[in-house]
């Protein structure tokens, strides 16, 4: 009866580099084990390669393959080079070749190290090789993590792919250029919003002129610009000429998973890179997405709106409700940051908010603020009248570009109907930076927590995760003054 076998080949990058991609290639490896095979009579009823594969990577095609027909019975041996090829962690050596393989009937052999399941007494050895193997895997983590660093901080690019509105230099590894094709939509998304056009109508707009998305850019399925993806440009400053990277890093060499890092270990590096906006552009822009308010469906804006982020990431707070009750959370992809309610949340920003303010307003003055908060509340409500007037007209404008994209209107109409709702808007936006600047100069009253307080007081609140059984909200504020 013949012994039907099954071999398994793999080549990482780190090996062809060191071995001049020769002895260790998929070729070599597979002559090798097939005259193996043959001097020992066994009969080779599948072939398997992994290319371009490291031996710490568990999603490897071929390999998963090979398992899942070792499982099912459908080869009584497997056979490689060495040991490494199958797999450079101990854990799975452990798994497969000490439990999983004498379970399935399946006799491991590797022809260079000499592991081999069916002889006693060889189980220390493939402990070692599994060992010398998991050591070999963190050196190269360490070394790689350590040149990766140092490119980081010495302001080199060393992303897959480069940011939108940029290229790779053809000349310069590690260096990004302006890409004529994508640049002038970014500089068009900072120039709408400076203009007063809200993130969701810049979306709009560029769906409607058919301009590709990022996402798009890239070769994946959407296709469509949303107000996450331009709230994503407008915060990003590497378009000013800062080159910030290591945002996210794994856990360890032995997953891929990535979790976000705090902004304290972040790499920063200014002048790195042509800047696609000036210092100015980004300084005002920013500015205005802290003091921009979104109203909710009742016209009223959150008090937390534009001024919470999570203290372990940075990332922007995001909003959601249970049973009527709203809650901040950390939105940021795999970090495990705040979750606090709005109302915790108050109380914890209202008790810091009075021991800042004890001592500094006198009765006459407490007097004077109730009188001015009647006027700062009647500013305030023909302001939300402003904005509504001007998503009205946004929405008309997305209307008026997709009838022309789609030939239902003429040219001439369509410039004479543009002309009416462009000036119609300015006249609102005047109003309303009008409006703006009364409610900025009139003070308000003592603290009740509305957010033209927040944002008058306020720069900028930090929230960290409260541990397993406590109840205080830990935020640190960071006020305007």
């Amino acid at each position: 009866m013949y012994e039907r076998t099954a071999i398994y080949c793999r080549l990482s990058e780190e090996d062809a580099i060191k071995d001049g991609g020769e002895s260790q290639s998929i070729q070599n490896q597979k002559q090798l084990l097939r005259q193996y095979a043959a001097q020992r009579g066994w009969c080779i009823t599948a072939e398997f390669s992994d290319d371009d594969y490291t031996g710490a990577d568990r999603s490897r095609p071929a390999f998963r393959a090979l398992l899942a027909g070792a499982e099912q019975g459908q080869y009584d041996i497997i056979l490689c080079k060495t040991q490494s090829r199958f797999t450079r962690e101990m854990e799975l050596v452990e798994h497969y070749l000490h439990d999983c393989f004498p379970r399935w009937g399946v006799r491991f052999v590797s022809v260079v190290d000499h592991a081999d399941t069916a002889v006693q007494g060889n189980k220390k050895a493939r402990q070692i090789n599994g060992l010398i193997n998991e050591w070999y895997l963190e050196d190269l983590s360490e070394n790689i993590r350590a040149v990766l660093t140092s490119r980081r901080k010495s302001g080199l690019h060393i992303g897959s792919t480069a940011l939108y509105g940029y290229q790779k230099d053809p000349d310069h590894r590690g260096h990004l250029i302006p890409d004529a094709k994508t640049a002038w939509i970014v500089r068009q998304i900072f120039d709408w919003f400076l203009l007063g056009i809200s993130q969701r109508s810049i979306a709009q707009r560029l769906n409607a002129q058919g301009v590709p998305c990022p996402s798009a850019c890239k070769g994946k399925q959407d296709m469509v610009w949303r107000a996450g993806t331009v709230r994503t440009i407008l915060h990003n400053e590497m378009y000013r000429g800062c080159l910030v990277q290591g945002r996210y890093g794994s856990e360890s060499y032995k997953t891929r998973r990535n979790q976000a890092r705090p902004k304290a270990l972040w790499y920063r590096v200014e002048h790195t890179h042509e800047a696609l906006i000036s210092e100015e552009q980004w300084t005002r822009v920013q500015e205005k997405i802290r003091a921009h308010t979104r109203p909710s469906r009742r016209g009223q804006a959150g008090v937390f709106s534009g001024l919470v982020f999570c203290a372990a990431c940075g990332h922007a707070l995001g909003v959601t409700s249970t049973r009527g009750v709203r809650y901040l959370h950390c939105t940021a992809e795999g970090c495990k940051g705040a979750f606090v309610s709005e109302q915790a949340l108050m109380e914890a920003i209202t008790v810091q908010v009075n021991q800042f303010m004890q001592g500094y307003l006198t009765d006459d003055k407490i007097q004077f603020l109730h009188e001015k908060e009647k006027q700062v509340h009647e500013t305030d409500t023909r302001d939300r009248h402003c904005h509504a007037q001007i998503d009205q007209l946004e929405k008309s404008l997305h209307l008026l570009y997709l009838d022309r994209a789609a030939g239902r209107i003429s040219e001439e109409a369509a410039q004479l109907i543009l002309e009416h709702l462009t000036r119609e808007r300015a006249q609102a936006e005047q109003e309303q930076l009008r409006l703006q600047a009364i409610s900025s100069d009139a003070p308000h009253g003592v603290w009740n927590g509305t957010h033209a307080q927040m944002q008058q007081l306020i720069r900028r609140i930090e929230v960290g995760r409260r541990g397993a059984g406590e109840h205080t909200v830990t935020a640190r504020v960071f006020w305007q003054f």
